[in-house]
């Protein structure tokens, strides 16, 4: 796995954990001191990077105004309208076993050693830099080459607690009724599951496992969301809820901060650099996510709050959870997408969009 440093204060210096692929405008500056870069793939083939790098402002930042409770927000999702119910695993091979071209072989250099990990089944370019994706498959990231999912030694799971993560993303023409994500869960659930995959989220659904869900990122070019779903058993209002399906705290981007187009701060129509700050502030959790563009800058926070402390605790972050990644198509991602898009039935295009450093 990953040696991590112990991490400096956030008043001096943070460190960061890069996980990307790689798009050429936005390779990681694996220069800096302590630096510690992670080539390969993550998010189908990352390059990952540890390194130590001052907090920086740009003129052009944007606070989001904090976290939502989305009883308050929106009206939830329609169950129709998730993930794991318009994607499938990826399970090939013979009894996990994978051919050579299904591996999603991705290399990891920590300290300055170079080891290899995998995310079965994705589609990686750039030499193990880029990853391409296109609906509707998900992919786990994995120590070996296997879909074997039962077994929790089989994933890599890196604690983000005193981390950063960064990405480029490109999701030109992936718009409307369109998702591009990736995300934490516990698993793997102790029982195989409809899909086969031991898989387990918040919604709870039937033939699946029920288990914490953070949600570092979903969006297309119209819009980018973090959601946290924690598993309390306490929300009023929803004595049947294990966990908080619908989410919170959340921060999402407005139609003015990201959109397709040259008059948003951000253009989803091209390329951006999406960066994601695990900060401990004592032992409570803040998540800063930031979302820039040449000098554009919008920058979300969530958190501190009981509810992400408990992914912090009990999800749980510390102790590391799967990373899962994949896109997904629904006509009735107007939870999502909306406010840009409008409250009728929606088709994505399908163009293929990318995650890379």
């Amino acid at each position: 796995m990953m040696a991590m440093r112990d991490m400096p204060s956030p008043e001096r210096d943070e460190e960061a954990l890069l996980l990307g692929q790689g798009v050429p405008e936005h390779v990681a500056p694996c220069g800096l001191r302590k630096a510690m870069c992670v080539a390969g793939g993550l998010l189908g083939a990352a390059l990952l990077a540890i390194y130590t790098a001052p907090h920086s402002q740009n003129r052009h930042d944007f606070a989001a105004g904090g976290a939502v409770d989305l009883d308050e927000r929106r009206a939830p999702r329609r169950r129709s309208a998730s993930f794991v119910n318009n994607s499938r695993p990826f399970i090939g091979g013979h009894d996990g076993k994978l051919a050579e071209a299904e591996h999603g072989a991705i290399l990891i250099n920590e300290d300055g050693e170079w080891k290899k990990y995998y995310l079965p089944g994705a589609t990686v370019v750039d030499d193990g830099k880029t990853v391409k994706y296109e609906p509707p498959y998900r992919f786990y990231l994995m120590n070996s080459p296997t879909t074997d999912y039962s077994k929790a030694e089989n994933f890599y799971k890196i604690k983000f607690p005193g981390k950063t993560f960064t990405v480029d993303i490109t999701v030109t023409n992936v718009g409307c009724g369109c998702n591009l994500n990736f995300y934490l869960v516990d698993m793997p659930w102790p029982t195989i599951g409809r899909d086969g995959d031991y898989y387990c989220d918040a919604q709870c659904f039937s033939g699946l496992g029920c288990c914490a869900e953070f949600d570092m990122n979903e969006g297309n070019d119209n819009v980018q969301q973090v959601t946290n779903h924690a598993c309390t058993h306490d929300y009023n209002g929803h004595p049947d809820w294990q966990c908080h399906k619908w989410g919170s705290p959340e921060v999402k981007t407005s139609m003015f901060q990201f959109a397709a187009g040259a008059d948003h701060e951000i253009d989803g129509s091209k390329t951006f650099t999406f960066s994601q700050e695990f900060r401990m502030l004592g032992d409570q959790l803040q998540i800063i996510t930031t979302i820039s563009q040449g000098d554009h800058q919008v920058v979300e926070t969530m958190g501190p709050s009981d509810q992400l402390q408990a992914m912090l605790k009990d999800g749980s972050l510390e102790k590391g959870m799967v990373f899962v990644t994949g896109y997904w198509t629904a006509s009735d991602m107007n939870w999502l997408d909306g406010d840009e898009c409008g409250g009728g039935s929606e088709t994505c295009s399908g163009a293929p969009a990318y995650i890379s450093n």
